[in-house]
């Protein structure tokens, strides 16, 4: 199958990583794949670049005004791609105010698969990233819903809020983890330890860009109650001085590491040093964190909010254990049940692995993505 693969992403953190991984995935299983995207060499990369200067930089409702010029654009590229590859299958990342694809795939007649990893109308998203234009976005969110034969969604609360939004099924295809790259025997772990000062009985860790909503400083209030632990904290971002403030103000210098960023191939020598893994908080409360999947494939203890979008990744007890999200003290007491308890750690861990192995892979989830067109 030729499959014409479009968005519109900086693909400058997990949404870069997450979309090598599908193309990858799809090209293991023998289709052949070509990426349209808003950068000229049509790649992914770890970097910003101009597009995402000039994001900065604009007022919002003009970067939505240009969003919506965009799909003009998008319309004829991905029209001249149809001419040249001729696909069998449009598969398109869904985004604000992104239209033009998908009204190109259906006036060719070729089906399409929209993938959407949040909408931008709905839920607690709107919260994090304003919208401007928001009756227009909520009309052409509605119209990119129904232009697309299959509609998948990473978590089951946003497979519901699409389906009140379409009025139509929408698949749940949580994300996927690279298990021959998550691979414990195949980590250094050792390296991490040394080059940090890893001594304390107990590592617990969390990995990510550092933002506010990703409750990292709920974490460092719960586990400064937890002793004989260090806290690893792999990641970067906008909130890193409010926690490096936050870290100060608790007397946990000694007890805490922030790396700065980290070159995802490195990642599993990072995950494989933290004796706990932590999803700290999830308040749009309809991701697939990758970062919970990478610690499942490494076998780590993995504490998590009880959240549904955690729960469809996670049985509490079995490959994880869950705390009632935004509640220190249960975070606190879910840290000190599994810093406590080496034993509870190995089978939690053991178990989170075969969890990924059964089924929540990339190449798995091409899988699926191409059962559900050819059915």
């Amino acid at each position: 199958m030729r499959i014409l693969y479009h968005h519109r992403t900086l693909a400058d953190g997990a949404e870069g990583i997450h979309i090598a991984a599908m193309v990858e995935a799809f090209s293991s299983l023998g289709h052949e794949v070509r990426i349209l995207g808003v950068r000229p060499e049509d790649a992914v990369s770890s970097r910003r670049g101009v597009a995402g200067a000039v994001r900065d930089l604009l007022p919002q409702a003009m970067f939505e005004v240009s969003s919506l010029a965009l799909n003009g654009l998008e319309y004829l590229a991905v029209t001249r791609q149809i001419r040249r590859f001729r696909p069998d299958l449009l598969y398109k990342r869904h985004a604000k105010l992104d239209i033009g694809a998908l009204v190109a795939g259906s006036h060719a007649g070729i089906p399409s698969v929209l993938e959407v990893n949040s909408l931008f109308t709905q839920g607690a998203y709107h919260e994090h990233e304003p919208i401007a234009l928001r009756q227009v976005a909520v009309r052409l969110e509605r119209r990119a819903l129904a232009l697309a034969k299959v509609v998948v969604a990473v978590s089951t609360p946003l497979a519901r809020q699409a389906e009140t939004l379409a009025c139509r099924p929408v698949v749940v295809v949580p994300n996927g983890v690279d298990l021959a790259t998550f691979e414990p025997g195949r980590a250094d772990a050792d390296r991490i330890r040394a080059k940090y000062g890893l001594t304390s009985p107990v590592t617990i860790g969390w990995s990510g860009i550092l933002r506010d909503w990703h409750g990292v400083g709920n974490l460092l209030e719960a586990a400064a109650g937890v002793p004989d632990t260090h806290v690893l904290i792999v990641g970067d971002g906008p909130a890193r001085a409010g926690l490096e403030r936050q870290v100060a103000a608790l007397r946990m210098d000694a007890r805490v590491t922030i790396t700065g960023r980290v070159a995802h191939r490195e990642m599993p020598d990072y995950v494989a040093a933290m004796d706990v893994a932590i999803v700290a908080d999830e308040r749009t409360g309809v991701a697939s964190p990758m970062k919970l999947l990478e610690y499942m494939a490494m076998a780590r203890a993995v504490v998590a909010p009880r959240l549904d979008n955690i729960r469809d990744l996670i049985t509490d007890g079995v490959d994880g254990v869950l705390f009632t999200a935004g509640d220190i003290g249960a975070l606190r007491g879910a840290l000190r049940r599994t810093a406590a308890d080496a034993s509870l750690r190995e089978s939690l861990g053991r178990n989170a692995r075969l969890r990924v192995e059964r089924g929540l892979t990339w190449r798995r989830n091409a899988e699926r993505v191409i059962s559900l067109v050819t059915e």
